[in-house]
C-alpha cells in the first residue's frame, strides 16, 4: 500500500511541471488548443512502442477502453476550457483554488455511485489539504464573480468525473492501455478543435519542441501511468487527494525557473498541504 501512496504523490509532483512547460509554450505564441494537441499527440507516439501485445489493443477497443477515451475527450477537455473561462472572471488564484476542489467530487461520486462512504480521516485530510491550497493563493488578486465561481466549480466537477470514471474503468485494463486511452481521448478532442478553427501551429524551433517533449513525458505520460499503477493498491479517493501535491511542485518550479517570489502564506500553505497528505496516507482503507 505504501508504494501506491508514494506513486500517487509522485504523479501529482510530475503534473506540477505542466505549468512551467505551459508558460514557456504560451510565451512562444502557441494557443491553448495547439499546445494541448501536440502534448497528447506526442504522448501517443511515446506510448505506441509499449503496446506490444494483442491484449493491449483488445483493452483499448474494449468497453472499458472506449469509456476512458470518451470520458477523457468530454470531461478533461471541458474541464480545461472551464478553467480558463474562470480565470477570465476571477483570476488564476481563485480559479486554482476551485479547481483543486475536484477531490470533493471524487469523494461524492465514490460515495453515491460506488457506495463507499468516506472515513472521518479522509474527510479531515481533504479539508486540511484544501485549506492549504487556499493559502497558496493570494486573496488580494481574487475577483469575485458568480459566473467565474460557477465556471471554476464546473471545472472541478468535470475533472472529478474524469478522474473517478477513469479509475473505475482502468480496473479491467493494463496500465499502459489505460494511459494510452486517456491520451487518445484528449488528442481526438483537441485535434477536432484545431481542425474546426484551422489554427494548427507547426513547431519549428528546438526550444518549442523540447518543451512539447517535456510536457508530453513529464506532465502527461508519467503522471497518468503512475496514478494508474497507484490505483492498483489504493482507492481513487485517496489518490485524488494525494495528487493535490501538484501545486507545491508548480510553486517550486516557478521560483527556480521563472524567478517568482514565494510569500509567507504560501509557505504556510505548503506546510498545511503536507500535513493533510500525511493524514490521508495514514488512512488504512483500501479498495
Amino acid at each position: 500500500m505504501k508504494i501506491g501512496i508514494w506513486l500517487a504523490i509522485l504523479s501529482g509532483a510530475f503534473y506540477g511541471t505542466l505549468g512551467l512547460f505551459g508558460v514557456y509554450l504560451l510565451q512562444e505564441g502557441l494557443s491553448l488548443n495547439n499546445f494541448l494537441f501536440w502534448r497528447f499527440l506526442l504522448a501517443i507516439v511515446i506510448l505506441l512502442p509499449f503496446l506490444t501485445s494483442k491484449q493491449h489493443w483488445r483493452d483499448i477497443f474494449s468497453k472499458s477502453g472506449l469509456i476512458i477515451i470518451g470520458v477523457s475527450s468530454i470531461f478533461y477537455a471541458s474541464s480545461t476550457s472551464f478553467y480558463f473561462y474562470a480565470i477570465e472572471y476571477i483570476g488564476s488564484g481563485l480559479a486554482m483554488v476551485l479547481f483543486y476542489c475536484y477531490p470533493i467530487f471524487v469523494v461524492l461520486l465514490d460515495w453515491l455511485h460506488g457506495k463507499n462512504p468516506p472515513s472521518k480521516v479522509i474527510l479531515k485530510g481533504l479539508a486540511i489539504v484544501l485549506l492549504g491550497v487556499l493559502f497558496l493563493s493570494d486573496p488580494s488578486n481574487w475577483h469575485l464573480s458568480l459566473d467565474g465561481i460557477g465556471w471554476g466549480l464546473l471545472c472541478a466537477f468535470g475533472f472529478g468525473v474524469y478522474f473517478y470514471t477513469s479509475q473505475c474503468a482502468i480496473k479491467g485494463l493494463s496500465v499502459v492501455s489505460g494511459t494510452f486511452c486517456i491520451c487518445m481521448g484528449n488528442f481526438l478532442i483537441f485535434a477536432l478543435l484545431i481542425g474546426y478553427k484551422g489554427q494548427l501551429y507547426l513547431p519549428t524551433t528546438t526550444w518549442v519542441m523540447g518543451n512539447i517533449a517535456g510536457i508530453a513525458i513529464l506532465a502527461t505520460v508519467l503522471p497518468i501511468y503512475l496514478v494508474f499503477v497507484a490505483l492498483r493498491t489504493i482507492d481513487g479517493t485517496k489518490a485524488s487527494i494525494l495528487s493535490v501535491f501538484e501545486p507545491i511542485v508548480t510553486i517550486i518550479l516557478g521560483v527556480v525557473f521563472l524567478h517568482e517570489k514565494i510569500t509567507i502564506h504560501q509557505y504556510i500553505g505548503v506546510l498545511i498541504i503536507l500535513g493533510g497528505v500525511y493524514i490521508v496516507q495514514s488512512c488504512k482503507k483500501t479498495h
